[in-house]
């Protein structure tokens, strides 16, 4: 699979690997041309998914936060209630 065939990247943030999540995770796949990534966080014990959209320019830009569920139509229509944090 090349990048421009990657449509979404996820990434689960961990205490040992925040910054490589938060920072250099998206510049790689904003320079790969990946057109959505999302940002899984536990925050308080519960589930926060950050999304992003690539663009023209590069980099990102933040398109939603979700807490218990992720409602969205836009690139992937999602509907989901997220569950308790088990890790």
């Amino acid at each position: 699979m090349r990048p421009p065939d990657v449509h979404l990247a996820i990434e689960v943030v961990s205490s040992g690997t925040k910054t490589r999540d938060r920072v250099l995770r998206p510049a790689q796949y904003a320079e790969a041309g990946i057109k959505c990534f999302w940002r899984v966080e536990n925050e308080e014990n519960a589930i926060v998914i950050y999304m992003f959209e690539l663009l023209p320019e590069g980099g990102y830009a933040p398109t939603g936060v979700h807490r218990t569920r992720v409602q969205v139509d836009r690139r992937f229509p999602l509907d989901i209630e997220l569950p308790e944090v088990t890790w």
